[in-house]
């Protein structure tokens, strides 16, 4: 059962109201109705979003025969184990944990430089390992902020004070044995190496963090009057106006008490190993001396991170932003109006379901909001394009290819990487992914598709039986001795890359079979003309819209 409670907090800065438990959203619009979208892309938009790949050809078949199989396998896509692994990555864009460096490395825990990468990776994931292991259990969303364990792995048990089991690897679900209090994500080591304090800045920033991941409240969007006569470089002046001036006071009464509660997450050297690695209970208390603001959370007193995340998860904005969070994530948009009937529907799941985080990404797969392929008059408006580590997932699912250079997949950072440059975030200077192709995306686009292609064409032909895209053929195939089988192995790559069923006399395959007899001209060889022709369809724009 969930318990949530009415709290006092502010609606915008300095104003405020009660928030209700069950708040009562507009309704002045109704739900839109987006009209009858195709039900294979249906089809592969799920599977991209939930699993991270394009279906197979037998699902696509399945759901062909049977148009109705959509919601069973959605859940389906919903208990696949990629489903965890597709949540740690759309999330990595909510929490930005993820960086490329933190303020100390793999070797001040004696680990070697080559572990330099899966280091810092695995640093970056905890938070959003411990919100996936949430998802796949089907627990209570506020174990978010009430658990008393977290996630780790070997390297990670290297570095922090952890239960991890001698001798195992992989992610397992662990605590801290330096008696940190029991708040999720509050009390990670993740979370507050990626964001750090000053003491001059006393943890607002990581207030701030709070407030915007989980209350979806960014203090920082805020518009503000702000008094230019405050002398910026006096410091009792600018803590008394932090208190008492207006334009500052509005935000920072809310703001500098949620701050006080993190103390214990303050680091005196932030490029101390032995200081980072553990929780500090004995600061707690150094609110007293910047700015001697007492913890509280919109007027209700407390102490420590464990009082902090059950106000959190008491807090009805928790639910919605969650909410929310499912909806933008799910559709590329923010709410509107007309989507309020929509998520109070969702809202009202999600509670009844004791906040199991499936319900959510079921409803939203299930949405006509979401299933809307096209609007208007047959424009694609509402396609979504593929993320960067998307692009990376499905390559890797059709080919077997992963983009890697001297072991370190290079969508995945951009430390000796590609990822930014292919459309993804860095957690810290771009923190949003890219939604229209640019150079970049489409060099590395031209790159990856020629490496996979080349590798997919060297597999297949070496391992008929076992091939991932090539069935029809068997690599000696020319028009002029085989063109039935190579007809039927265009049609089948159009189906498996994009959806699409074209016909046996239609324009792609003329097409493709003049590429595939030019390219086979130049090269002389069966196997590049394939690759070429693989190449140009992995290329194409269908590839990274879904």
């Amino acid at each position: 059962m969930v318990v949530v409670s009415a709290l006092i907090v502010l609606t915008g800065c300095g104003q405020t109201e009660e928030v209700p438990p069950a708040p009562n959203y507009p309704q002045e619009e109704p739900a839109p109705d987006y009209g009858g979208p195709d039900p294979v892309a249906q089809l592969f938009r799920a599977s991209l979003d939930l699993r991270g790949v394009r279906p197979t050809l037998a699902e696509i078949h399945r759901l062909e025969t049977d148009p109705d199989a959509y919601e069973t396998m959605v859940e389906e896509f919903i208990d696949d184990p990629r489903f965890t692994q597709r949540i740690v990555n759309m999330y990595s864009e909510v929490f930005l944990t993820r960086a490329d460096n933190y303020t100390v490395s793999a070797r001040d825990y004696g680990l070697s430089n080559d572990q330099q990468f899966a280091f810092v990776r695995s640093v970056g994931d905890e938070t959003l390992r411990v919100f996936a292991r949430i998802i796949e259990d089907e627990l209570p969303y506020t174990e978010l902020v009430t658990a008393d364990w977290t996630m780790a792995n070997e390297l990670l048990a290297q570095a922090w004070p952890l239960d991890y089991p001698e001798g195992e690897t992989g992610w397992k679900q662990v605590r801290y044995t330096d008696a940190r209090p029991a708040a999720g994500i509050l009390a990670s080591n993740s979370l507050w190496w990626r964001y750090m304090s000053t003491a001059s800045n006393a943890n607002r920033g990581k207030a701030n963090a709070i407030s915007k991941i989980l209350l979806c409240n960014d203090y920082l969007s805020k518009e503000i009057d702000f008094d230019r006569s405050v002398n910026l470089l006096d410091d009792d002046a600018l803590n008394d106006a932090l208190k008492s001036n207006p334009g500052c006071a509005t935000c920072h009464n809310s703001l500098d008490p949620l701050a006080s509660f993190l103390w214990g997450t303050y680091y005196q050297d932030y490029r101390s190993p032995s200081d980072l690695k553990y929780y500090h209970p004995e600061r707690e208390h150094l609110w007293e001396n910047y700015g001697n603001i007492e913890p509280a959370y919109y007027g209700q007193p407390g102490e420590g991170l464990e009082d902090l995340g059950h106000f959190i998860a008491s807090d009805p904005r928790f639910i919605d932003c969650a909410v929310e969070r499912v909806f933008s994530l799910m559709t590329q948009r923010d709410p509107e109006l007309r989507d309020s009937e929509r998520l109070a529907n969702w809202r009202n799941e999600f509670i009844r379901n004791d906040l199991n985080m499936k319900v959510l990404f079921r409803k939203a797969a299930l949405d006509t909001a979401y299933r809307s392929t096209e609007m208007g008059d047959g424009v694609d408006a509402n396609r979504k394009m593929v993320t960067a580590d998307m692009l990376g997932s499905q390559v890797e699912d059709l080919t077997g290819f992963v983009f890697e250079s001297n072991g370190i997949p290079v969508l995945e950072t951009d430390a000796g990487g590609l990822r930014t440059l292919a459309g993804g975030i860095d957690g810290k200077n771009v923190t949003r992914p890219a939604t229209e192709p640019m150079t970049t995306l489409v060099l590395v686009q031209e790159r990856f598709a020629q490496a996979a292609a080349n590798n997919v064409v060297a597999y297949d032909r070496e391992h008929p039986d076992d091939a991932r895209l090539f069935h029809h053929i068997d690599f000696h195939e020319t028009p002029q001795t085989g063109e039935d089988e190579m007809i039927q192995q265009i049609q089948s790559l159009h189906l498996r890359l994009f959806g699409h069923q074209i016909a046996t006399d239609g324009p792609e395959v003329e097409a493709n079979l003049e590429l595939w007899e030019d390219l086979y001209e130049v090269s002389l060889t069966i196997e590049d003309a394939w690759a070429g022709l693989l190449t140009v369809l992995l290329r194409d724009p269908d590839f990274l819209f879904y």
